[in-house]
């Protein structure tokens, strides 16, 4: 055996694998630290940020006093059926609770609450199908509805009328 072939069957020594318990054991404290801040955030945040400056509502930048709001009526379903321009016929379902203002009696305001119910039907039953199942006019139906509700029964009963459902099919 000559010397070369000695050298050539002793294998080289080879660099040692990186290993990568680092790159995961870093991984996993990030996403822990940022776990944790974000549970912190949300379990000590509206404590700590409480003081701040809270939005007035529209009313009061009008000048206009509220008075406190009572209790809250849901009303029965309203259903009507609404044309659209083709003449087809679609279903409305629609839902109205009813703030009333602090110190009127709930059945004071029940006196009253048909009529404002009479109302939302007729302004339903008077509007295409386009109108009121379209998801851009349903900010302009909503307000609609508090109008017509609040008209009918007396702004000293209402405080705020809410859709609380809407389904148009």
């Amino acid at each position: 055996m000559s010397s070369e072939e000695s050298e050539d069957s002793v294998p080289e020594p080879q660099a040692p694998k990186k290993s990568r318990l680092g790159l995961v054991l870093a991984t996993v404290v990030v996403v822990v630290l940022v776990t944790g801040a974000a549970v912190a955030g949300t379990v000590f945040g509206p404590t700590l940020f409480k003081g701040g400056k809270k939005a007035e509502p529209a009313a009061s930048a009008q000048g206009e006093k509220e008075k406190p709001i009572g209790e809250t009526v849901e009303m029965s379903p309203i259903l009507v059926d609404a044309r659209s321009q083709d003449g087809e016929l679609h279903h409305l379902k629609v839902v109205l609770a009813i703030e009333i203002h602090e110190g009127t009696p709930k059945e004071e305001f029940m006196k009253f609450a048909l009529r404002g119910r009479e109302a939302a039907v007729a302004y339903l039953r008077s509007q295409t199908f386009e109108d009121v199942g379209a998801p851009q006019h349903y900010s302009e139906v909503r307000a609609e509805l508090a109008k017509k509700f609040t008209e009918a029964t007396g702004e000293a009963h209402v405080a705020r009328v809410m859709v609380i459902d809407f389904v148009a099919q």
